[in-house]
């Protein structure tokens, strides 16, 4: 198993007012993704043995997050079974970036963990899906298009290779959730990937200030710079045509509760949960 890591917070005060991510500044970032799950025992070895991740907190929830990051996975024991995919649950996936994603699936089969056959989706991206013991979609994601792979840091080809970099919602009132997530939260939108033969089109979220290498948030040209973003940003798939709305799981059963971001590292974080999220439903 996993051995648990204990953060020092330190001082608030000597803490500095920017959350640094590589070479730029972003003060808001997301810390947390939560879920409800049945058990953690079994998410223990999936997360950590498997994936990589540290365990951070162990106890009435369980936390992991890759080596160095900044956002973590926060599990807590509020379920009585286990997750049933919807197409229509308004809660879609988490999406982990890798240099190598080949790498990275040869990596998890050996270890007995059933990843689906990675390919191109369209201009999008070279990916691959699995799921994890509670029954959670988890999408890879190459940092290049298929082709392009990189070269990774350590024997593990996830771990601090790896980033947690998509919470994935769907969505069928687009403007809602812009007003939501720009105008409420303060972000901004930093890519749009139409995919009009399956009637939907992916809207990426950030607080980061940087700038992408085509104006044009639609250009193809900024997508593999944007898969290589070392933090979390928000996918929102805004779903067309089909009026049948979105629904949340019952609150017996594994689901997706929320995320936390600050905005003030001398505060405590922020949480949004998700009946604040269904309003775009």
């Amino acid at each position: 198993m996993c051995r648990l890591i204990v953060l020092a917070t330190g001082n608030p005060a000597s803490r500095p007012d920017t959350h640094i991510t590589g070479q730029f500044e972003m003060t808001p970032h997301i810390t947390r993704l939560h879920f409800a799950v049945d058990q953690c025992e079994a998410l223990e070895a999936f997360y950590c043995d498997s994936l990589g991740m540290d365990l951070r907190h162990r106890g009435e929830c369980y936390e992991f997050a890759f080596p160095g990051a900044d956002t973590a996975l926060t599990f807590s024991t509020n379920a009585a079974s286990r997750y049933q995919y919807s197409s229509r649950d308004s809660y879609w996936k988490i999406g982990i970036t890798v240099p190598a994603l080949d790498a990275a699936v040869d990596y998890l089969r050996e270890r007995g963990i059933a990843v689906s056959e990675p390919k191109q989706f369209r201009d999008i991206g070279y990916l691959a899906h699995l799921k994890d013991p509670c029954g959670f979609t988890i999408e890879l994601l190459q940092h290049g298009f298929i082709g392009a792979a990189r070269s990774v840091r350590s024997t593990h080809p996830l771990a601090i290779n790896a980033t947690l970099a998509h919470l994935s919602l769907r969505v069928r009132d687009l403007e809602t959730a812009r007003r939501f997530f720009v105008d409420n939260l303060g972000m901004r939108l930093i890519s749009v990937q139409a995919v009009e033969e399956h009637n939907f089109c992916l809207y990426f979220f950030t607080w980061s200030n940087e700038t992408t290498p085509v104006e044009d948030l639609t250009a193809i040209e900024n997508r593999e710079w944007l898969w290589r973003r070392p933090y979390t940003m928000i996918e929102l798939q805004h779903l067309r045509g089909a009026d049948t709305p979105l629904v949340r799981q019952p609150e017996n059963m594994c689901r997706f509760t929320g995320f936390s971001y600050t905005d003030n590292p001398e505060h405590k974080d922020k949480c949004i949960e998700l009946c604040q999220l269904s309003d775009f439903s």
